[in-house]
Parts: structure tokens; sequence; C-alpha cells
């Protein structure tokens, strides 16, 4: 079922992160046949490369525990700017949350390869990424872990296949309300490297949401890496948006 429904995202619209703001995902789907649209900018430096990552995705509710999504970035770096790869997938509500037993979810998303790998702005290859999610709430508290797994797809380079190693993905966040329209956000997460010898990274977010109207939030997320020199990157990340409902 989750396959079958990526594909026929992809056939209807022609790598992989969470809904904004943080790189975490969260278990709950859209509601049935409501959409979700989300619209921001991000900005990452990691070493020398510095991105500004205008972008949107829209994620609509096929039942009640399914949602399938679709992600296109436009992408400035280095002085070059295009869209970027574009991501399609689906998440799928196993458990719903009770008062003794947490919500679990299951996503996949692919991540093609439309963007120009010549310009900096794809990655040459088509990535699968699978992703177990699960989430708790407290009172105003709510915890989420996610564990997952890339396939990376080895580009081509002059003739000659580019060797990249699968990832794997760990993360734990938090959601606190501060009051009824307004909640804290954190994260820390891991991600191994896909490129041999690189390192992997270690890094964390906090950030804010707030509830303008049941159907409009905004939000905003600052990160930096928490390894000693921001080694694995990224020396910085910052994300602002919204999010519209209807």
């Amino acid at each position: 079922m989750l396959f079958a429904t990526a594909v026929s995202m992809m056939a209807i619209c022609q790598r992989a992160e969470a809904v904004p703001p943080l790189v975490a995902g969260d278990v709950p789907t859209a509601d049935k046949h409501h959409v979700e649209w989300f619209v921001g900018t991000r900005y990452q430096k990691t070493g020398v490369t510095e991105r500004q990552v205008p972008f949107t995705e829209v994620v609509y509710g096929i039942s009640d525990r399914q949602e399938v999504t679709f992600e296109v970035p436009y992408l400035v770096s280095q002085g070059r700017q295009g869209f970027g790869d574009a991501v399609v997938g689906t998440k799928r509500q196993f458990l719903k949350e009770t008062d003794r037993w947490p919500g679990i979810a299951g996503s996949f998303e692919v991540k093609l390869d439309n963007g120009s790998q010549t310009k900096g702005l794809g990655t040459g290859a088509i990535d699968y990424d699978l992703r177990m999610r699960a989430q708790k709430t407290w009172g105003g508290f709510t915890g989420i872990v996610n564990l997952g797994y890339t396939f990376v797809g080895e580009p081509t380079v002059s003739g000659v296949s580019q060797e990249r190693h699968n990832v794997l993905f760990s993360a734990f966040a938090q959601e606190y309300a501060l009051n009824s329209k307004t909640q804290l956000l954190s994260e820390v997460y891991w991600r191994t490297n896909e490129e041999s010898g690189a390192p992997d990274r270690l890094a964390a977010d906090m950030g804010l949401q707030y509830h303008f109207l049941p159907t409009l939030a905004v939000h905003g997320a600052v990160g930096k890496s928490l390894r000693p020199g921001n080694r694995g990157g990224p020396t910085l990340r910052v994300y602002a948006g919204m999010k519209l409902e209807f």
C-alpha cells in the first residue's frame, strides 16, 4: 500500500527530511481529504557551502491514517540557482496514540533526480528513505522518536560511478505547550555520512510555533552541529515559514 501510493504520486507529479521546521517527523497524518501547505525558507551553512532554500511542501490526507506528500525546493547556492531534487512520499499511522500507548507511524519517501547535478542543484541519483516514528504526550509535553534508513543512489560523473553509503538516522524531538497558541520545539539528531571518510552529523535545533488561527501557523527553528569545530555540520541552520490547512 505504501509503495503503491508513492508510485502513484510520482506518476501524477512527476533526500528526505521531515515536515518543517524540525528534521524529526511527527506521527499524526493530515485529516482525511484535507491539505496542509508548508511554505518557507531554509538557510544552511556547512563548511564553505551556503544555501538559501525557499521551498514548498504539500501534504494531503487520503484517509484518517494515511497521507501523501510532495516537496520541491528552489536552491540558491554559490551563485547558482534553480529547482532542486523533488521528494514524493507517504506516511501511514499504524497505531493512534492513547492514554497508555504511543502513536506509531511509518513513512516512505523517494528523492527524485530532477535537479541539475552539474549546477550543484541535485545529487544525480534517486534515494529511498524509510522511517519509523513514535510519539507520546504527557500534559503539555510531547516526545517524538525517529529511526530511519536511506538507500542512497550512486551518481555518475564523467561515466564513473561515485561510491555512496546508505544512511542511518535517529532523532529525539519535543514539543512543549507554552500556552494554547504557542509551542516550544527542540530536537537532537544523528545521521551517518553517505561519503566515505566524511564525518557523521550530530546536531540540534530549537524553535517556536505560533498558531494565529486553527488553520494558520508560523514557525521557525535555528540549530547547529554539537560536535567540536562543527564537525559533520551544519555550522548554522535557520528555518522560517508558515503552515496553512484547508
